[in-house]
């Protein structure tokens, strides 16, 4: 199964970037396929376990092309079966947008409760 984690990043240390690894290993471990935001983030060359620990996670990162990650994750929800949300998504506007698209293209929406 494909699956695509939404869950909040902004105004996380490290934009959240832990807990998004820790689930996407719990579900590799399974023999699931992950779309993480933040792998996708690396693949595109920004990596927030590089940022040092005192950066300000509230705002996007300066040259960050947002509308590009908007665009990637948009195609990544596209191609999976499921999306599993992480904790916290009710406050995220990206987490609850991914949400409603993958309602509505009939992909399959669970909450992470391991």
């Amino acid at each position: 199964m494909v699956i695509y984690l939404a869950g909040p990043m902004r105004s996380i240390p490290r934009y959240n970037f832990p807990t998004f690894d820790r689930i996407a290993c719990v579900l590799r471990m399974e023999g699931h396929t992950v779309l993480s935001p933040a792998d996708i983030d690396r693949e595109y060359g920004f990596d927030a376990m590089d940022l040092p620990p005192d950066h300000d996670c509230n705002n996007i990162p300066e040259n960050f092309d947002f509308m590009a990650c908007v665009r990637r994750d948009i195609d990544a929800i596209l191609s999976c079966d499921k999306l599993i949300l992480l904790p916290g998504w009710e406050q995220s506007k990206g987490a609850k947008a991914e949400k409603a698209l993958a309602e509505w293209i009939g992909v399959i929406v669970e909450e992470w409760t391991k």
